[in-house]
């Protein structure tokens, strides 16, 4: 059943589309736990992007058009986030999951094959997707230091890993969600300049916020150990990366609070898979910093770089 939440996040979400991506078309989609809701724009070559925690697919909204003219893209909305079901990650292995759910996208979209655009979790996502099913990633983008880095979130956000006071903290701050908040926090975690993220965009995170509350809750307690102030230590990629055969880009922010470039050059030596760009004046969603450069990486990426996985091979 509709609730007055999912009414105010699907009119933030039109006003938003209207604004940056008209065109865009949206669906739901089924995958083996619920269903979840798909951007679609363009045509040609499909690009897959995957968001990172504790959003959703309408963050990409500002670049979709751009994106949109030389391919198909579509961004789906990870579950119990943006309009896709609730979902409750206790007890849920990430790196299962990331397989499961995006193998379960792909399939259901009828892509053989996909390039991936992600954003930190859902970059780590993609990673264990694109390890567990090899032929069916052909090229990785991924914008901002992936989840599966650093050991430790931005010191801001620490509190919110505690048991009990954190969960409490949480639903507070999420169910209280305004447009003034969301800028200043984005400001302190997620972009180098606040004030060129659209009002519209802000609107959106905040229904979005509010709608997910429990969701995100869940999906905050699977990450965080609290012991060691930081991330479980099983969800560290670590010696995982050096697996990946696929033409894979580093688009890294030099003001990235969740990881510095010289993380990313230190990985990008395991793997001559990996190459890194790093972008100037830019925070963790650094597309909102610069999106000129965002965009023209990616594309620069996809024209020069060969594909691999079933379409390669056919």
């Amino acid at each position: 059943m509709e609730t007055e939440l999912d009414r105010e996040l699907e009119n933030a979400q039109a006003a938003l589309l209207a604004r940056f991506a008209p065109e865009t078309r949206v669906h739901r989609i089924r995958w083996s736990q619920g269903e979840t809701q798909v951007f679609e724009l363009g045509s040609g070559s499909p690009l897959l992007y995957v968001h990172g925690g504790l959003g959703g697919a309408y963050e990409v909204v500002p670049i979709l058009a751009a994106l949109a003219k030389n391919h198909r893209v579509l961004a789906v909305d990870r579950p119990g986030h943006g309009l896709a079901d609730p979902f409750d990650y206790q007890g849920v292995d990430l790196l299962d999951h990331g397989r499961t759910f995006l193998r379960d996208v792909v399939d259901r979209l009828e892509l053989p094959t996909v390039d991936v655009v992600a954003n930190s979790l859902g970059a780590y996502l993609s990673v264990s997707f694109a390890l567990g099913a090899p032929s069916r990633v052909s090229r990785l983008a991924l914008v901002g230091a992936p989840f599966g880095i650093a050991r430790r979130p931005p010191l801001l956000m620490l509190p919110i890993g505690f048991p009990l006071i954190g969960q409490r903290l949480g639903r507070y701050l999420f169910s209280n969600a305004t447009r003034d908040g969301s800028r200043k926090f984005w400001g302190q975690v997620i972009v180098k300049h606040p004030e060129r993220v659209d009002d519209l965009v802000l609107d959106v995170d905040v229904a979005h916020t509010r709608r997910n509350v429990e969701s995100m809750l869940s999906l905050i307690a699977s990450i965080a150990d609290w012991r060691r102030l930081g991330y479980r230590r099983e969800l560290i990629l670590g010696e995982r990366w050096r697996a990946l055969t696929m033409p894979t880009l580093l688009l890294w922010p030099e003001h990235d609070a969740f990881g510095s470039p010289e993380k990313g050059e230190a990985l990008v030596a395991t793997n001559p898979n990996l190459r890194l760009v790093r972008i100037p004046a830019a925070g963790h969603n650094a597309w909102f910093d610069d999106p000129e450069s965002v965009v023209a990486e990616i594309e620069r990426f996809l024209a020069t770089q060969p594909r691999s996985g079933v379409e390669a091979v056919a």
